[in-house]
C-alpha cells in the first residue's frame, strides 16, 4: 500500500494521522470521501516511527514537514 502524503484523521479509529504515518484507500459509501486514510496501527498492527525509511520519503516530498503538528482525538474534540 502506498503512504498518505496529506495528512487526516483514520477512518477505523478517528485518529489523527499526520503524513507519511498511513495509507489511503479508495473507498466508496460515503458522499465526498472517495479517498480516505487508515493509519498504519490498524492497517498492519505496526507502530510506525520518525525514522521509518517510508515517513522520511513524504516528509522530504513536502519540503520537510518539520512545522507539522500532532493532533490526538481528545483534542480535535475541543476544537
Amino acid at each position: 500500500m502506498a503512504r498518505n502524503r496529506y495528512p487526516g484523521y483514520c477512518y477505523c479509529c478517528g485518529e489523527y494521522v499526520p503524513a507519511g504515518y498511513g495509507h489511503f484507500e479508495r473507498r466508496w459509501g460515503k458522499h465526498g470521501n472517495k479517498w480516505q486514510i487508515k493509519c498504519v496501527k490498524c492497517a498492519s498492527g505496526r507502530i510506525v516511527r520518525d525514522t521509518d525509511k517510508e515517513v522520511q520519503r513524504v516528509r522530504k516530498s513536502q519540503g520537510g514537514g518539520k512545522n507539522e503538528k500532532k493532533i490526538t482525538k481528545k483534542s480535535r474534540e475541543a476544537q
